[in-house]
């Protein structure tokens, strides 16, 4: 038996050996009156969006791009975005998949590291211009400029034209099935930020994220009588895996924002009858936070918290006020989807843990000298196994430096539970080093968001010529009210926390500066701004 062979009776123990095109076809044929994908401008049935995929991969290929052919789409949720994922599968197209919300610093230096020969844009999004963004990072590859929307500048292509020619369906089948990715093909290019130098863009074989979904689902105990949201984009994280590749596996109605805000967000999860929604702790935070919540009826069954640790007692909060249950998911761009949560786990696992190892996953915790620890002890994060095969994009020293025994090194720190549950302590260069002894941010970011008067904390490092570092914490306050650092650190002594891991530096912002993505606290602009 080949390597391939091989690789696939193993995947097939988990998921039928089908894309997420190839569940769409499925889907087409067998459920294609039910609603399959709705935003705020169309409500597509499964035929539909098998109909329309099929259109736009033959668009795709009528432009003239070959098989294997690099795509990059920036495009916020909605139908289209979807369609153009399908699409790409079915035409064998490389899709290098960017947020929206990135801009020049970070969107130049990913064009010009994968050098596209088409890209997606909208020309313009909730005030953002993306065609005039785009005119100032043009490569010489690139040779087709494709927009959603109706304002199609001259020279490009028109994506609305593109799906509104109706094929000759004689040809569509045969021309797609000589083209189409199989299971085990790379079709997405997933990207970061960006940053100066090489970015870090990442080969994703298709197999690893339908694989993430799959066993999500499973264990989140969705089915295909669920209607899953996504509000974080559908090209990363939890809201790939669940509500693209997932949603596609069961067959389930998709709703699709492009954007969060409380009042729209609330309004259609109640209008949508949403019963599943990946969100992000700052996310959760602002829901718990609004004042208006309670006004709206919402039919949320299972929220599943992903991006970044979510408090202990927040975990407890919505699950009280929303009566939903919450789920952790924990994964990286870099290599995949690593553990998750259960819906039978009791409340301190799922609150307090990211859960197992996925199926099909080994995660080891080891020491500086790459021994393992003992569980309840911290130490580095490593992980093997059928989620974690995506590689960097041209870039073999990194990937040599990152694999070490066919383990992915996560640069993360994490401590393990007698029962396998692992919990997250932080970034390997988030740690903070004070007079020899480390501090984990999680610890006191945990901590200091138990305070009634905190909503969002963030944990940094900062020079000292007597300690080498020292804790500097800053804090966004509920409502008008302040806080003293005096009364901070009596809080946390009353919590228990080692009094080394006190901040003795106390900055209260309005808002915590986000990376690119939108999600998670900028640590490094926290750190450059405190030194300039």
């Amino acid at each position: 038996m080949d390597d391939s062979q091989s690789l696939k009776q193993e995947i097939s123990r988990f998921v039928p050996l089908m894309t997420a095109a190839d569940f769409c076809d499925r889907n087409g044929r067998d459920i294609e009156g039910k609603e399959a994908i709705v935003d705020s401008r169309r409500r597509l049935t499964w035929a539909q969006v098998k109909e329309l995929s099929d259109r736009l991969a033959l668009g795709f290929m009528a432009l003239g791009l070959e098989r294997q052919g690099r795509v990059l789409v920036q495009l916020p949720n909605c139908a289209e975005l979807f369609l153009v994922r399908l699409a790409c599968e079915k035409a064998g197209l490389r899709l290098i998949t960017v947020s929206p919300s990135l801009r020049f610093a970070e969107l130049s230096p990913i064009v010009q590291f994968t050098r596209p020969e088409a890209i997606i844009i909208p020309y313009e999004h909730r005030g953002f211009n993306y065609y005039e963004l785009l005119e100032r990072i043009l490569v010489p590859e690139l040779k087709y400029v494709v927009v959603a929307g109706q304002h199609v500048p001259s020279g490009s292509f028109s994506l609305g034209v593109i799906l509104g020619a109706a094929p000759n369906r004689s040809e569509v089948s045969e021309r797609l099935r000589r083209r189409r990715h199989t299971i085990l093909d790379v079709c997405q290019i997933g990207t970061t930020s960006g940053s100066t130098g090489i970015p870090k863009c990442v080969e994703v074989p298709l197999y690893t994220r339908l694989l993430t979904g799959g066993i999500q689902s499973r264990r989140f105990g969705v089915n295909s009588s669920d209607t899953l949201a996504a509000v974080t984009s559908i090209v990363t994280g939890t809201a790939d895996a669940m509500v693209y590749n997932a949603g596609c596996q069961l067959g389930a109605r998709i709703v699709l924002l492009d954007h969060f805000s409380l009042e729209e967000t609330c309004s259609t999860l109640q209008a949508e009858r949403v019963t599943v929604i990946p969100l992000v702790p700052t996310m959760l935070v602002r829901m718990m936070a609004f004042e208006r919540l309670s006004r709206y009826k919402m039919a949320l069954r299972v929220i599943i918290n992903h991006g970044a640790s979510l408090p202990f007692h927040q975990g407890a909060e919505v699950e009280t006020r929303l009566g939903s249950r919450i789920m952790q998911a924990y994964g990286t761009v870099d290599c995949g989807g690593i553990s998750c949560t259960s819906w039978d786990d009791p409340e301190e696992v799922r609150w307090g843990t990211v859960g197992c190892p996925l199926d099909g996953n080994e995660l080891r915790i080891v020491d500086c000298e790459g021994r393992p620890v003992c569980p309840g002890e911290v130490g580095h994060l490593q992980v093997r196994g059928l989620h974690t095969q995506a590689r960097f994009f041209n870039d073999p020293d990194r990937n040599a430096s990152r694999r070490r025994e066919g383990y992915f090194d996560l640069q993360e720190f994490g401590r393990m539970d007698e029962k396998g549950n692992l919990a997250l302590a932080g970034r390997e260069q988030d740690l903070i080093i004070r007079g020899g002894q480390n501090i984990y941010p999680n610890d006191v970011e945990s901590a200091l968001l138990q305070h009634p008067n905190i909503s969002e904390a963030c944990v940094i490092g900062i020079p000292d010529p007597e300690m080498g570092e020292r804790v500097c914490a800053y804090v966004v306050c509920r409502g008008r009210q302040g806080i003293a650092l005096s009364e901070l650190t009596s809080f946390l002594e009353s919590r228990g926390l080692a009094k080394f891991k006190w901040p003795e530096r106390l900055e209260v912002v309005s808002s915590l500066p986000k990376v690119a993505s939108g999600y998670k606290p900028d640590k490094k602009r926290l750190k450059r701004d405190f030194l300039s």
